[in-house]
């Protein structure tokens, strides 16, 4: 099965398979690119057809359209599962490199050359870092150019703080400079963004707030009111023309300017627009909130779920609520 994976995957350019496999390198996927393309090709291209035989029985005017959704859909599934991966590898390694790069200054001002520093540095509790790390020295070691492992190792990470510290040991190293102030340096300036991200983080908690009440409370509770405002006229509007069924008697010339008219928004469809308007609301929210957060829109995925969740309880809620009370207000003018 994996050779017509890879098959179908060869059918990209290879501009393209090269821009995959540093994307499945950052996302730390062990398979080769042909074979991944192939499988989302096969995977996107291939579900919708099934689905589109379903519903072009059951539903044949949106038989084309569901089809296509379901296709960009896993599409955007594929890209977001990837990128998900690539910022959590991230958040990962950024963490800990601070320390890590402390003790390898260390290591290196007791005597050590920088492979054997970095290889005595990968400490269990740094993670995914030390696993990295260890397979570096392992092909140095092997015979590998230091500074060719140190590039694959930077290519790994979509980071730009390990990125600049693996371009600033290669130059030392190459220069003959003092590498322990080096990773001195790398690693004050790593620790003091950690510190700059958390103060930002602090100060923007209330805005966070605001965008999370307003996003997943607020709105929904104003739809609710609103649907029931529009149902309550339109049943109204529903008496007074079943009264008067000729409708209004018009009176002087300004009559067809100031007669009284329905409402032309009917209920079911703003049902629909404030559903559609809440999980817009909530899902653009999530996104927000993942910026000011992570630095990163595709975490907002990872909250989506719970803001859609809590502004449609939040509208339906509001909607029962609303039809008990003005139904009982109706009943008691009734």
């Amino acid at each position: 099965m994996a050779e017509v994976y890879g098959v179908l995957g060869r059918l990209l350019s290879r501009e393209w398979i090269l821009r995959v496999e540093d994307t499945l390198a950052m996302a730390g996927v062990d398979i080769s690119p042909e074979t991944f393309m192939g499988m989302v090709i096969l995977g996107v291209l291939g579900l919708p057809i099934p689905i589109f035989i379903i519903m072009v029985r059951a539903f044949p005017d949106i038989a084309l359209i569901v089809s296509a959704g379901v296709m960009i859909s896993a599409a955007v599934m594929v890209y977001v599962w990837l990128r998900m991966r690539i910022d959590n590898r991230k958040k990962q390694i950024e963490e800990v490199l601070p320390d890590f790069l402390q003790i390898c200054a260390a290591n290196v001002r007791a005597g050590m050359s920088i492979e054997r520093a970095l290889w005595f540095s990968a400490r269990p509790e740094f993670g995914l870092l030390s696993e990295e790390i260890a397979n570096t020295t392992r092909r140095t070691f092997g015979g590998e150019p230091f500074t060719q492992a140190l590039k694959k190792l930077a290519k790994k990470f979509d980071s730009r703080q390990l990125n600049r510290t693996v371009n600033l040991i290669v130059e030392e190293s190459s220069s003959g400079g003092e590498i322990a102030t080096l990773l001195d340096k790398c690693s004050w300036d790593a620790r003091q963004i950690q510190i700059l991200h958390k103060e930002i983080s602090e100060m923007m908690l209330m805005y966070v707030i605001f965008i999370v009440f307003a996003a997943c409370i607020g709105a929904p509770m104003l739809y609710g009111l609103s649907y029931q405002l529009i149902s309550s006229t339109n049943k109204i509007w529903a008496d007074i023309t079943a009264q008067n069924p000729e409708g209004f008697p018009k009176v002087g010339m300004m009559s067809s300017l100031l007669q009284p008219k329905p409402p032309k928004v009917g209920t079911e469809d703003f049902y629909k627009f404030a559903i559609i308007a809440t999980i817009l609301v909530t899902f653009s929210a999530s996104m927000i909130v993942a910026v000011i957060n992570t630095g990163s829109w595709i975490n907002g995925f990872k909250y989506a779920p719970f803001f859609v969740g809590l502004g449609l309880v939040v509208f339906f809620a509001i909607t029962l609520i609303f039809s008990l009370l003005f139904a009982s207000i109706f009943a008691g003018t009734g």
